[in-house]
């Protein structure tokens, strides 16, 4: 789907990647490791659009819950793909020494 460039993802893009995370054969971890950036960019877009949206002084009541339920849902979108690229990164500095910081020790 996309490179670590992570330009956002069109819906197009979300609906195959969707698709894909379906099958039965797909390597999750290989998927989430070559789209979780662009993901992230996708939601954090989302986010500045739901929330300039939220800004509008003539926004009805209905829809200001509504995006105001979506804006938390999408924070919580982008602490989980903060904590898979932690969790990846911790990973890979356990697997090749050149990515820890110095005199970082590994339990």
């Amino acid at each position: 789907m996309a490179s670590r460039t992570a330009h956002p993802l069109s819906i197009e893009q979300l609906e195959v990647g969707l698709r894909a995370l379906d099958e039965d054969d797909r390597d999750r971890t290989a998927f989430w490791d070559e789209n979780i950036h662009s993901f992230r960019r996708t939601v954090l877009f989302a986010i500045r659009d739901t929330s300039d949206a939220l800004l509008s002084p003539t926004i009805s009541l209905d829809w200001r819950i509504e995006l105001e339920d979506q804006l938390e849902d999408l924070v919580q979108y982008i602490e989980l793909a903060d904590r898979y690229i932690a969790r990846r990164f911790l990973s890979r500095a356990r697997a090749v020494p050149e990515l820890r910081p110095a005199g970082a020790r590994l339990h």
